[in-house]
């Protein structure tokens, strides 16, 4: 499986002290903040190569943090083999078709394709 970005999102009540930390030690630049409950930042690379990106989940408004359920190509294949999903393959308003499935330790992956964003989340996007 090849990766064409890394995107890692956290589940906190501290998504601004967050944000600050990463833009002021890492220079991080933010690529999307609804201003309610998602905020995404970019880390620079040296070659942009591999964007990675961290993201900054809030309060549970979408989703329950211990219930967190969420086309990817490999998707079929995942089915195929049998992983237990969170998250049914679904299209979101705010610009992505994703699922998840939870790793050997708990950690949720969410895994995506991006999709048209729905115009109420077109002010999000900043980057």
């Amino acid at each position: 499986m090849k990766f064409k970005d890394l995107s890692i999102t956290f589940h906190t009540d501290k998504t601004e002290e967050c944000v600050d930390f990463y833009r002021k030690y890492f220079q991080t630049k933010v690529a999307f903040d609804d201003g309610e409950w998602y905020v995404v930042i970019r880390l620079e690379t040296e070659t942009d190569t591999l964007p990675i990106y961290l993201s900054f989940q809030g309060d549970g408004k979408y989703y329950d943090r211990e219930k967190f359920t969420g086309g990817i190509t490999c998707c079929h294949q995942m089915q195929q083999s049998g992983v237990s999903f969170c998250e049914d393959i679904t299209d979101h308003e705010w610009g992505d078709r994703a699922f998840s499935i939870k790793d050997p330790i708990g950690n949720i992956l969410y895994i995506y394709s991006d999709r048209e964003l729905h115009e109420k989340y077109k002010y999000a996007v900043k980057e």
